[in-house]
């Protein structure tokens, strides 16, 4: 299809967005990757990124989900934990039992720094975590 006027700016400015939001997604994975005991959930190839939301999804080994997400809290990280109305999904992935996931998202407003700021805190939260 091809848009002209109003329309193509809208598309040129949410394709910006979209862009954009890749990159944090890209980043944000790349962290919670390198950190030990994070399993993801969902797609983490760079490849498929236009396939998802920059919305990311992962469990920690030996930490409830929600004791992540009140340390993040505490640390001025507003993210969700549970089973976030996808009750099937927690229940096919094994973790509807324990808490679900906990769930970030980034948007257009967040920068890179903002992730970089957030992986450090679960650097310092999920240690202490797993020793309990």
């Amino acid at each position: 299809a091809e848009y002209a006027g109003r329309r193509r700016m809208v598309r040129s400015a949410l394709q910006c967005l979209f862009h954009y939001e890749r990159r944090l997604a890209s980043h944000l994975l790349d962290g919670l990757k390198s950190l030990p005991g994070v399993r993801i959930h969902g797609i983490t190839e760079k490849a498929a990124l236009d396939r998802r939301v920059p919305t990311v999804a992962f469990t920690a080994d030996g930490a409830a989900s929600a004791d992540i997400a009140k340390a993040l809290g505490e640390r001025n990280f507003f993210v969700w934990s549970g089973h976030n109305y996808a009750v099937e999904v927690a229940k096919s992935l094994g973790i509807y039992e324990t808490g679900g996931a906990v769930r970030i998202g980034p948007v257009h407003y967040n920068g890179i720094e903002e992730i970089d700021r957030l992986l450090g805190a679960l650097e310092e939260i999920l240690p202490s975590a797993l020793v309990a």
